[in-house]
């Protein structure tokens, strides 16, 4: 038991170490975004496959989901690993979140954060890493590679799902404590993208609601993550 606390305790320092946060975030968010920007480029240019709506591939009438499939682009393994590879990547800018959101006492002297930080920490990490699983699964069980289960749906919901309840989470720790990230952001996080979740959801699930509420996620998981980076970069630079 000694053992595997001690590996657990090794690959926790490791994962928050600075440089690795920083590159892993750095990665995570450029192959992820250079993945949806590329896929849907291609998915523009290339004819419609059987299927298809004639018209091809538009926010309107496409989820986000289709540019997985060959139906609408030649390559949809892009987007399919892209998924894949981000939520790997994307695990120590989330553990490093809680970390630095809810932080523990370096000294035991130090006074301990209260409850209730702690909770929302652990709650919107928790949640966070449910929706980067989803994330994986929605790339893993892909529209084409999905079975009669609805596995891709599933994993549809968990990722949004997942993000937007985590947002929440992280949101309220951001408003009741100070962080280094702006309460506006908290604001953001904890009311916008679970509006834009509860309406998609609510309605049915369209694609353009479904761009609206991927659009509203990426959005604070940008700008904290940036905020985050700037934080470690300064961190590196007093070293």
């Amino acid at each position: 038991m000694e053992e595997i606390k001690n590996i657990g305790n090794r690959s926790y320092a490791f994962l928050t170490k600075l440089k690795v946060v920083k590159w892993s975030t750095i990665a995570g968010f450029s192959i992820y975004s250079l993945t949806i920007i590329m896929g849907y480029i291609i998915a523009q240019f290339d004819p419609p496959g059987p299927g298809a709506d004639l018209a091809g591939y538009n926010i309107i009438d496409n989820f986000i989901s289709d540019m997985g499939s060959f139906r609408y682009t030649p390559f949809p393994y892009l987007l399919d690993f892209g998924c894949m590879i981000s939520s790997f990547l994307l695990f120590p800018t989330i553990l490093y979140m809680e970390k630095i959101l809810a932080p523990l006492p370096e000294k035991a002297e130090d006074l301990p954060p209260s409850r209730m930080r702690l909770r929302l920490g652990s709650y919107g990490f928790i949640w966070m890493i449910i929706g980067l699983i989803g994330m994986f699964g929605v790339g893993f069980f892909s529209e084409d590679r999905t079975t009669v289960f609805g596995l891709h749906w599933l994993f549809t919901i968990v990722v949004f799902g997942g993000l937007a309840i985590g947002g929440i989470f992280f949101g309220l720790l951001i408003l009741f404590y100070d962080t280094l990230l702006p309460k506006l952001l908290g604001l953001y996080m904890v009311f916008v993208p679970s509006t834009s979740a509860a309406v998609a959801f609510g309605l049915g699930f369209q694609p353009i609601f479904e761009w609206i509420m991927f659009i509203s996620i990426l959005a604070y998981l940008t700008v904290g993550g940036l905020i985050v980076l700037k934080h470690i970069n300064q961190e590196l630079a007093a070293r």
